[in-house]
């Protein structure tokens, strides 16, 4: 008889459940999946959001690069009163008074901390470096610049126009 009581304690001892030891291990593995899981959302919401502002980025500067196409060969240089050099410049949307007008508001509300650089660059012709006047073609780039949490992303698109 003293075996059958042995056997019988023994199969009341598992049959009661788990120990407070075995459900604080099984809590505290759940609770470190749980973590894991949640900070992959919150790695993901991130990534989504800067997909979202690069594609903003890059539409904006597509269409400010459309723009700037749709003008007159001769008019390119005219608008941007800032362009002092014969052989370049650059304008930031920002700073000059014609690209600020035209895009900033665009750029600014769309993008934290966002501006635009404009880069006008005669190529080809005789003179070396190429000029406004003796250059056959002009290379169009535009720029667009934001801060996304402490760092500075860029987008640029190019044309050349003959």
């Amino acid at each position: 008889m003293i075996r059958l009581s042995q056997r019988s304690q023994g199969r009341r001892r598992s049959a009661a459940g788990m120990t407070l030891v075995e459900v604080l291990i099984a809590v505290g593995i759940l609770a470190g999946v749980l973590v894991s899981v949640a900070s992959l959302f919150v790695l993901g919401g991130q990534r989504v959001k800067s997909g979202r502002e690069m594609t903003e980025a890059t539409t904006i500067a597509s269409d400010i690069l459309e723009s700037l196409n749709s003008t007159g060969f001769d008019q390119l240089t005219t608008l941007f009163p800032t362009c002092g050099t014969n052989t370049g410049c650059t304008v930031r949307t920002d700073v000059d008074s014609y690209a600020s007008a035209q895009w900033q508001a665009t750029i600014s509300g769309s993008l934290y901390r966002g501006y635009g650089e404009i880069s006008l660059t005669p190529v080809g012709g005789t003179v070396t470096p190429a000029t406004f006047a003796s250059g056959e073609g002009l290379r169009l780039r535009v720029r667009i610049l934001w801060t996304e949490g402490t760092t500075t992303r860029t987008i640029a698109v190019e044309s050349l126009r003959f």
